[in-house]
């Protein structure tokens, strides 16, 4: 009866697992299109031509190559779910710096301290999936992790457009 109980709530918990970092790859890959669209007005509002703005893009993209392969070490360092609440406070801190942003350099240096997070979070919320689910549900939970990674670029552009105008 107890093993049986037990089975239940470690199931559930797996799924609560799994929504909670389906909204963290959700948030870092959302990030990535709503920018695009506000490219132009982050020109507008800092007075940057077209060369000086796209290091706003470049810096992010540059950040999330480089730390995404240091994601596995981090995670066998100092632990998965550490690493995923790091990388949740990062972004988040990130973010905010990013909305009150004064200045193209300014913006340039908080999305680098963004995409640290960001391009952490993909690989660790991969790895989390992948460590709590057995391998006959890994394909189910993969299949609604990946939903997140289908919605944010189509909700993206949408979003920025919104909190653009």
């Amino acid at each position: 009866m107890f093993i049986s109980n037990l089975a239940i709530k470690e199931n559930q918990y797996r799924w609560w697992a799994l929504g909670v970092t389906v909204i963290g790859s959700f948030m870092s890959i959302l990030d990535t299109s709503i920018v695009n669209i506000a490219l132009p007005k982050m020109m507008a509002v800092f007075a940057v031509d077209t060369d000086d703005a796209q290091w706003i893009l470049t810096a992010y993209m540059l950040t999330m190559g480089v730390i995404q392969p240091a994601t596995g070490y981090l995670c066998e360092a100092f632990g998965t779910r550490r690493m995923y609440l790091l990388s949740m406070m990062v972004f988040t801190v990130g973010s905010f710096l990013c909305g009150i942003a004064w200045s193209n350099d300014s913006m340039i240096v908080f999305r680098i301290i963004q995409a640290i997070g960001g391009g952490l979070i993909i690989p660790v919320t991969m790895t989390i999936v992948y460590k709590i689910f057995p391998v006959e549900e890994r394909n189910m939970a993969m299949g609604i992790w990946g939903i997140s990674a289908m919605v944010a670029p189509a909700v993206g552009p949408t979003l920025s457009g919104y909190l653009v105008e």
